[in-house]
């Protein structure tokens, strides 16, 4: 495993990593882009490729590659490790069951299922004829590994048993169940097409099964899906993100679909930038991990308000963390697939004929009600919801201001009327909160002057000794001792952040000189303001010595800040 995490790091830089998924710019050796993991309007993020890290000094987050895209892949280490190795043109070694860890043997679980499954549909002519009908090219149907899950109560069971996975393997699997009668193990999909679920780094680690054949007109669930597994949390989980991902950042947006032909037929068509949601709705965590790459999300619906209805929830969510949630209006009872299999350029014409979901409502509501006084109260109740959550000032102002010359009502009206709104109730509960980064505790600007002073040393101090030299003499060695130990965790990260401010500045000894300045007006400004609290809380007349006392020393700070 060390010798694939050196190779890989001898073949990649932190610079051409981190600018595959953000924009960086250049400042001085370093490079800087707004944070990926928190939103911020100035750019607090930096990549040193010297050191071949990277750094937020607005969330605090950072570390090396592999670091980064477990955070914004939202992998473990080995799905990182997968990610990069690929990039690198590394090979991975094969898992050992026999020693691998719980995770690692449900990769391999999962990834002799996805074979086993892609087999059998080779098998199965009328499966196959039924996936080339609904528009799928055979290559399609390769790339995407799609297969079947036949009608056999344990063909999968039997088959991965055989290849010395345990029960227990299985059980955590997700991919069997257990009989109430003597326990016994027996498959979950059966006679079904299946659609393997990837995690970001495209290994398998989920299902979603859809019925075919003779059982189709049973009265199961069209569709099933594989339960929350070690692997598989799906909340989290998108289909097809693994493929979108990259895309979705060139692209500027994200498409999301219902079902998963919708999703593999989009993509085949060209619109990469398609993802679906498997198993549930819309979640918080699918919008977080979505916001990494783009602001803009374009959702699919019919042309009526039931699809905006069915999807509030998701609409809310998005709107609060700060999307542009746009709609591709799909004719009356037709979905993507329906479009595509007809043809790819029309998908592609409506995806480029999206209107903003305020816009979308708004005339919905006017294709119904053409009296003013009527269609305001229509707005006010379909609208509003909606206009009170988004997140953008701007624009909500903008929306305001339409509707207020669309109904000729004022503005401050709307906007009185917005305030009051609430968003709609989603069914089966209440709206979830936005995420955001917890904040960090208040920090003194005397607090901020010791991190860069400590980081000069960090940075300069191993090179030239007067650095150290010079601070021990306006700190004193007990003090700087002291606060060396205490931040000897946060070392790299003072020394990155000193690197960053004055990589480019001119004499370094006369730069640190003025900060060690600053830093003894700060300690001298921090004195002052407690001696004139503790002034302004005595009795002067009760202890008249102390308050001469108080008063002299306010005057002889007040010298040296202004001498300083």
């Amino acid at each position: 495993m060390s010798s694939t995490v050196e190779q890989v790091k001898t073949r990649l830089t932190i610079v051409d990593i981190v600018g595959s998924y953000l924009t960086l710019e250049k400042a001085g050796a370093n490079y800087r882009a707004r944070c990926p993991f928190h939103t911020e309007k100035t750019p607090s993020f930096f990549v040193s490729p010297i050191r071949e890290t990277y750094h937020c000094f607005g969330c605090n987050r950072g570390g090396d590659i592999f670091t980064f895209v477990e955070e914004i892949e939202g992998l473990d280490f080995l799905g990182a490790l997968k990610v990069l190795a690929l990039r690198a043109g590394v090979p991975l070694e094969p898992i050992n069951r026999a020693t691998a860890n719980a995770k690692e043997r449900l990769q391999a679980v999962m990834e002799a299922a996805v074979t086993y499954y892609a087999n059998v549909l080779a098998n199965q002519p009328t499966a196959q004829a039924y996936l080339v009908e609904r528009g799928l090219t055979p290559e399609t149907i390769t790339n995407f590994r799609l297969g079947y899950a036949s009608a056999g109560w344990r063909d999968l069971t039997d088959y991965l048993l055989g290849r010395k996975f345990t029960e227990a393997d299985l059980n955590q699997s997700g991919l069997v169940a257990r009989s109430n009668r003597g326990g016994r193990l027996f498959d979950r999909f059966r006679s079904r097409i299946m659609f393997p679920i990837a995690d970001g780094a495209g290994r398998p680690i989920a299902f979603s099964g859809r019925l075919f054949g003779a059982e189709a007109t049973s009265t199961e669930a069209k569709y099933i899906n594989s339960p929350d597994t070690l692997l598989y949390d799906k909340s989290r989980a998108l289909y097809l993100f693994d493929r979108a991902k990259l895309v979705i950042r060139r692209a500027g947006r994200c498409v999301l679909v219902e079902g998963q032909f919708d999703a593999v037929l989009s993509h085949q068509a060209g619109v990469v930038e398609t993802i679906a949601v498997s198993g549930t709705a819309l979640s918080g965590a699918h919008l977080d991990l979505i916001h990494r790459l783009t602001n803009q999300l374009v959702m699919a619906f019919d042309g009526d308000e039931a699809g905006i209805k069915a999807s509030n929830r998701a609409i809310t969510l998005a709107l609060e963390r700060g999307f542009e949630v746009r709609v591709a209006i799909l004719p009356m009872g037709q979905d993507p697939a329906d479009i595509i299999r007809e043809s790819s350029e029309g998908w592609g014409k409506t995806l480029n004929e999206t209107v903003h979901v305020i816009d979308f409502l708004i005339e919905m509501v006017k294709r119904r009600i053409s009296d003013k006084r009527q269609l305001a109260h229509a707005i006010e109740r379909a609208v509003y919801p909606y206009l009170a959550v988004l997140a953008n000032p701007i624009d909500q102002a903008h929306f305001i201001r339409n509707i207020a010359e669309l109904v000729r009502l004022p503005e401050a009206v709307i906007r009185e009327g917005v305030g009051r709104a609430r968003a709609p109730k989603p069914s089966g509960g209440s709206s979830e909160p936005v995420v955001k980064t917890a904040p960090l505790p208040a920090r003194t600007r005397r607090d901020r002057l010791e991190d860069l002073i400590l980081g000069f040393v960090a940075w300069q101090g191993k090179t030239d000794e007067t650095v150290k030299v010079l601070v021990s003499e306006r700190w004193g060695n007990d003090f700087f001792n002291r606060r060396q130990i205490d931040s000897r965790d946060r070392e790299s990260e003072q020394s990155f952040m000193a690197e960053v401010t004055y990589a480019e500045g001119g004499d370094l000894t006369k730069t640190l000189a003025g900060l060690l300045d600053e830093w003894q007006a700060e300690v001298w400004r921090e004195e002052l303001t407690e001696t004139v609290h503790r002034l302004k809380e005595l009795d002067s007349k009760a202890e008249p010595k102390l308050a001469e006392q108080y008063l002299k020393r306010c005057k002889e700070l007040s010298e040296l800040i202004f001498k300083l």
